[in-house]
């Protein structure tokens, strides 16, 4: 799916006092062929944001162009059908903060509409004309991350707003309608959803530790079984703000999440590494990717039958050895973090990372092929 930047509070987990404990960043052997990276052409150039790819022919990206990072001033979806670019026009009330579908005429293009109203448009394109506005709820519900699973089923994680406080939101659209699960009692937000199967699906986030008063937020994690949401208790820290962003499921005894750690001031604790946690189906073990300079995990994604890792600053790109985590080399040079990874169903591997400029990030993208045609 292709994600945009949050509207709502981010999120992680705590589990800082395991400090990374034997957790250390491997060495790749020196003999080891660095990846065949391939710099993919840009529909406009230094400026696609994100990509989702449907197969080696066939992608969605979207371009964002304005004199600061985040402004959004010109947002575009570009639709690639082999090596020619076409401009996929949105609605005049559409938003494409978060794109994700099944295929090139199973779209969505979700966000919010900035202006008077600040209303949120959900909108599906067939492959000839966009739907109109199907917000389960424009003024209230805000859906961060979304994933489609087929034609008839859409899940949209984020937040229902309830006078001045926010409530956890998971929504699901089956083609007709939507069902919408307010976990009334917790104040928060979702930021990332996985969905490994209908009946097993991860949604994170933040959630207050103790009111408006304690100002404090902590980890939230919540696994679907098909048939009820259960919140599954991520070990917090008292005193320090903790929030997850990213999560990734190989199965409900398989599950990688990660986020940023903030104290009392708002900012993030002076350490080093990067915050990352995993399940095993009983507990949580810290899994921190160790480095000189704090950072954060960005994005996850599965490559080769191995877990990655795209981090901000200079380490870039990351993998999982069973054991360690170890450095990817091959990733452009110039950009100084990776924004997002995304598996294809041909198993290649895409990544957009980004180098700062004056006027913001400039986006670029690189292709891995499926490891049986490296």
């Amino acid at each position: 799916m292709i994600k945009g930047t949050s509207h709502g509070r981010r999120a992680a987990s705590a589990l800082l006092t395991a400090a990374a404990a034997g957790v250390a960043l491997a060495a790749s052997p020196a003999n080891a062929a660095a990846p065949a990276w391939e710099t993919l052409p840009q529909p406009v150039k230094n400026a696609a944001s994100a990509i989702l790819p449907f197969d080696g022919g066939n992608a969605v990206v979207t371009t964002r162009q304005g004199e600061c990072g985040d402004c959004d001033l010109d947002q575009r979806l570009w639709q690639r059908d082999g090596a020619a670019w076409k401009e996929l026009k949105l609605p005049a009330d559409g938003v494409a903060d978060t794109v994700t579908g099944t295929s090139p005429d199973d779209l969505w293009a979700i966000g919010r509409k900035d202006g008077d109203d600040g209303t949120w448009r959900v909108h599906h394109y067939d492959g000839a004309k966009w739907s109109a506005n199907l917000s389960p709820d424009t003024k209230h519900v805000e859906i961060i991350d979304a994933e489609a699973v087929s034609r008839t089923s859409l899940w949209g994680v984020g937040n229902t707003r309830v006078d001045t406080s926010f409530v956890p939101t998971v929504t699901h659209w089956n083609g007709k309608t939507w069902n919408t699960t307010k976990f009334d009692g917790l104040e928060g937000n979702l930021n990332s959803l996985q969905v490994k199967s209908e009946n097993d699906i991860w949604a994170v986030g933040n959630t207050s530790a103790g009111g408006v008063a304690n100002d404090r937020d902590q980890a939230l994690a919540l696994h679907y079984d098909g048939a009820k949401w259960t919140r599954i208790p991520v070990p917090s820290i008292p005193k320090v703000s903790t929030f997850l962003d990213a999560v990734i499921s190989n199965g409900p005894n398989d599950v990688w999440a990660s986020g940023t750690v903030r104290d009392e001031r708002g900012q993030e604790p002076k350490r080093t590494g990067a915050y990352v946690i995993h399940w095993d189906g009983k507990s949580w073990t810290h899994r921190d990717v160790p480095g000189k300079e704090a950072a954060t995990v960005k994005t996850f994604a599965h490559y080769g039958g191995k877990l990655y890792a795209g981090l901000s600053g200079n380490q870039k790109l990351v993998r999982w050895t069973g054991a360690a985590w170890e450095q990817v080399a091959g990733v452009d040079p110039q950009i100084f973090g990776v924004r997002d990874l995304t598996t294809a169903k041909d198993g290649s591997l895409y990544l957009t990372g980004a180098r700062g400029t004056f006027f913001g990030p400039l986006y670029y993208q690189q292709r891995l092929a499926p490891p049986a045609a490296r």
